[in-house]
């Protein structure tokens, strides 16, 4: 077998927002969001990674991918450990080898990382370039790119990082069927203005501009998280599904006038701000806009308001509004649901299958 230190794998790809040039100052990499992926492409017998994670709660679990293919999930271990991601592959095929984060980064937990040292291959292995991709997406969410219930039973409620599955979501589902990179950032309970609980710091915006800024532990600013990204022309896609928690915390957040107060107002103005911000970093992206696998009654309508007004106040006319299928209308038997209320396979399934039928319009 043949170590190599990860600074010096020259082919490898890295998916998700990362530090420049993805090596982080003490020579490992990192992935922060959730869906965040190291790629390589072998021809080799076997492929393992050296792995190590920290936390000082809700733990880290990583799945892997054999030519796009889950083959296994497991928990990152806390101290640096060789880990086998395959064996036993035929070293004439070029085999892609995909290790995801399926663990969103946990805000407030100063010790949240999870760190990749090194590759080793069989001593015939090689690493070859990975094969292009034909564009790039970037998505913006909440539980629902994170992966919340993508694992585990409809009767599991628990909050923990064990149901949370980001290598199976509609944002991952989507770039697969479209050939693309990806890019996540996420966030359980967050939204566009304030989360669930109508906790106005529990905004996504407030971050975009940085790696994951939602990790700001000194140690984890040392490693890059609050640098600003590294756009290089953005994305060819930003799809957003962001927008159920601020239905769920409006009433926290309303003067009693509804839509037409003060709440309503500051969804409307926002989602014209972050559209604008959104193009800065991405000049040339189609944006899309989507709601609706979790049933909602007050926020689309003001989604709509607000990219009606700012198409109308930027003449930017590469941006659409969306609504997927809801999970209550899909999922009819257990095996289809999700767990924590949340929706499962069917619903990422149908929700991806619906954006990318919405795009292939676009093209056309």
């Amino acid at each position: 077998m043949k170590n190599y230190p990860i600074n010096e794998v020259k082919n490898m790809r890295l998916l998700g927002r990362n530090v420049a040039g993805g090596i982080c100052k003490d020579g490992a990499v990192r992935l922060f969001w959730a869906g965040a992926a190291l790629e390589v492409a072998v021809k080799a017998r076997e492929v393992w990674a050296e792995i190590s994670c920290n936390y000082d709660f809700q733990e880290i679990w990583l799945a892997v991918e054999v030519n796009g293919a889950q083959i296994s999930r497991f928990l990152a271990p806390k101290r640096p450990a060789w880990v086998c991601l395959a064996r036993n592959l035929n070293p004439e095929k070029e085999n892609l080898i995909s290790l995801i984060k399926d663990t969103q980064p946990m805000p407030g937990d100063n010790l949240h990382e999870l760190k990749i040292t090194g590759l080793r291959l069989d001593d015939a292995g090689e690493f070859i370039t990975p094969k292009p991709r034909s564009c790039k997406i970037e998505f913006i969410g909440d539980s629902l790119t994170s992966g919340e219930g993508l694992a585990g039973g409809p009767d599991e409620m628990d909050w923990i990082s064990q149901w949370m599955c980001a290598s199976k979501t509609y944002a991952v589902q989507l770039a697969k069927k479209m050939n693309a990179d990806w890019s996540t950032i996420s966030q359980c309970g967050w939204g566009l203005c304030w989360g669930w609980d109508g906790d106005v710091t529990a905004s996504i915006p407030m971050y975009y501009q940085q790696v994951c800024g939602v990790l700001s532990g000194e140690q984890q600013q040392a490693m890059g998280s609050c640098d600003v990204v590294p756009y290089n022309n953005g994305a060819d896609y930003v799809i957003l599904n962001l927008g159920t928690n601020d239905n769920s915390g409006f009433k926290s957040q309303d003067d009693g006038k509804g839509v037409a107060g003060v709440a309503g107002k500051a969804i409307v103005a926002e989602v014209k701000r972050f559209l604008g911000e959104i193009r800065r970093y991405n000049p040339d992206a189609k944006i899309i806009w989507t709601w609706g696998m979790l049933s909602l009654d007050i926020v689309p309508s003001l989604i709509q308001t607000g990219i009606k007004e700012y198409i109308k106040e930027t003449s930017d006319m590469n941006v659409y509004p969306l609504e997927l299928e809801g999970m209550d209308k899909l999922e009819k038997n257990e095996e289809d649901k999700g767990s924590r209320g949340h929706p499962g396979l069917i619903t990422h399934r149908k929700a991806a299958e619906r954006i990318y039928d919405f795009i292939k319009t676009l093209k056309a």
